[in-house]
């Protein structure tokens, strides 16, 4: 393998334990959170939903303008120049993120008010300044990642959550015992995030003026004027922000629309508050997990790759990366979608408790438990695991080619369908609730057709769903079976099936069996290449193994040869 290969194998693994990490801290921050605020989890998300809306407008495309231009000069060797694209950076990055702070917090009130959720407005004051810290964290992250430096990002993002993490769980614990309401519980705990987000930011900041290593090798004196390079970053900036933001539409009109509707339709706004966090609290939580720990972290450090590829014009060697990248992508969301599928209950009641809030009364005079609610939900999100993985890796291989418009579009269809399908789903009795991750998976489906749409087109390359995925998906299902006759066994063997012992049990025994299964049936029927391999966790130890015992052929640096050539799949 060669020096680029095991670069971008090194990153990928950097950001996947940062990731993985990351997400384990979320959850044991999360768990003890909900027990404390219970239903009052519904003011909290919905302040955070807000705000990740307004953060994604005010970080999301820059970082991406910021990697893909620092990755270009440091491939010509711009020392000088990958420097003046940090300060611009952080000059535009600083004023966006006053600007946001300032707007979240003078009109915290009018945007809870509106989306019935008035005792929010504290918890979003509270949260407001994390936008101005986050703002100048990600400034550095671009510079940074650009750079094919994973380290700082890492090492950031453990600093924001393990603060968020004792800080938010501790001021909220205080706050209960003070007697203070939910709401102010609620505001306490994003205090966590805030404080941590000011940490990560000074640690980013002493990071690049003392660390002493010169990334780039300086071989050229030429560098853009600072309004060349704003004018550059608003180009690539642009296009992905309303990208980015688009995409994550879907959880801001969670907030916005649910209640509502669900009000509209003669739902009282107690059961709509309960329907709404038992969704938001329980269901969206974990459907996040495995993409964004496993698939993400291949968006993030493919975009250097491919742009530094193309930087050089060596084509052959960005269309294997893009390739590749697809396939991994795929390879790991299939039967994550399958598993979690039929493992959404589980889950829950392994993370949250199946006791977890209080009882609601349904429309139809029944009562249910929470997680009765989010469990269904949550299978369904389970199906969009795999269209927001390739999706999400799709978006980040065209803005490295220079694309960023096309996944514009993609989203933006998407999410007028989203709109579409949320309100209308949600409004019909039967549905309910369940209309919103409905139209989350019809959304990220959409999106995704023209995504890989655009990439076949604008890169001349094949990319068939059937030579992509075929043997992943079938090898997918066979596992699926596996796990679904698994569980059903195991759920009948305990007195309380749904305990968190029990939960431990059963998803300890079904996971481990179910990815062994699914290794050994990718590995039987050549379902995975050795450059794919080397992009899993511990993937360099796991390809030699399986090539010394006659499981793959070794086939490393296929793509490395040829500048100009195109590739197909």
């Amino acid at each position: 393998m060669s020096q680029r290969q095991k670069s971008f194998v090194r990153e990928a693994a950097i950001i996947s334990v940062s990731n993985l990490l990351v997400k384990l801290i979320g959850v044991l921050y999360k768990i003890p959170l909900t027990n404390i605020l219970g239903d009052g989890m519904g003011i909290f998300t919905a302040a955070y939903s807000i705000y990740a809306m307004l953060f994604m407008i005010s970080t999301s495309g820059l970082p991406v303008a910021i990697s893909r231009t620092v990755a270009a000069s440091a491939e010509k060797g711009r020392r000088r120049e990958t420097r003046r694209i940090l300060k611009m950076a952080v000059f535009v990055f600083g004023v966006v993120g006053i600007v946001c702070t300032l707007f979240l917090y003078l009109y915290a009130e009018p945007i809870a008010v509106w989306s019935e959720h008035a005792d929010s407005v504290l918890a979003m004051k509270v949260i407001a300044p994390t936008l101005f810290f986050i703002c100048v964290t990600s400034a550095f992250r671009g510079y940074f990642q650009g750079l094919r430096n994973m380290y700082p990002t890492a090492i950031s993002q453990f600093i924001e959550a393990f603060l968020k993490m004792v800080i938010g769980l501790g001021a909220t614990i205080w706050a209960r015992q003070m007697g203070y309401p939910v709401k102010v519980q609620a505001a306490f705990a994003i205090l966590g995030l805030t404080i941590g987000t000011a940490c990560s930011m000074l640690f980013l900041i002493l990071y690049k003026k003392y660390s002493k290593r010169d990334y780039v090798a300086d071989k050229s004196s030429v560098t853009m004027r600072y309004r060349q390079i704003a004018k550059k970053l608003a180009i690539i900036a642009l296009p992905v922000t309303i990208t980015s933001s688009a995409l994550y539409l879907s959880q801001f009109l969670d907030t916005l629309i649910i209640k509502k509707v669900l009000i509209a339709t003669d739902v009282s706004e107690q059961t709509a508050e309960s329907l709404y966090a038992a969704y938001t609290a329980l269901a969206i939580s974990i459907s996040d997990l495995l993409p964004s720990t496993l698939v993400y972290p291949i968006a993030i450090s493919i975009l250097p790759a491919v742009a530094g590829a193309l930087a050089l014009n060596r084509r052959r060697q960005a269309n294997g990366y893009i390739i590749t990248s697809i396939r991994i992508s795929g390879i790991i969301a299939i039967p994550s979608s399958i598993c979690l599928f039929i493992l959404a209950k589980p889950c829950i009641a392994l993370i949250y408790g199946a006791k977890w809030g209080s009882p609601i009364t349904m429309p139809n005079g029944n009562t249910v438990m929470p997680i009765d609610i989010a469990a269904p939900a949550l299978s369904i999100l389970a199906i969009g695991i795999f269209f927001i993985s390739i999706l999400s890796t799709t978006t980040a291989l065209l803005q490295a080619v220079g694309k960023p418009g096309y996944p514009m579009i993609s989203v933006g269809i998407g999410v007028l369908f989203l709109t579409i399908f949320e309100v209308c789903l949600t409004a019909v009795k039967p549905i309910g609730i369940f209309g919103a991750p409905a139209a989350s998976v019809i959304c990220y489906m959409i999106s995704l057709y023209f995504n890989m749409r655009f990439l076949r087109k604008t890169q001349n390359l094949k990319l068939s769903p059937k030579r992509l995925y075929l043997k992943p998906l079938a090898c997918s299902l066979v596992t699926g079976v596996f796990c679904f006759a698994s569980y059903r066994l195991l759920y009948r063997l305990f007195d309380n099936p749904d305990g968190r012992l029990a939960s431990l049990v059963i998803l300890l025994i079904t996971g481990v069996g179910s990815v062994l299964l699914y290794a050994f049936l990718l590995l039987l029927v050549k379902g995975i290449t050795p450059n794919e391999v080397r992009l899993l966790p511990k993937g360099n130890y796991l390809c030699d193994l399986f090539i010394r015992k006659g499981w793959l052929k070794d086939s490393a640096g296929k793509y490395e040869q040829g500048n100009n050539g195109n590739s197909g799949a």
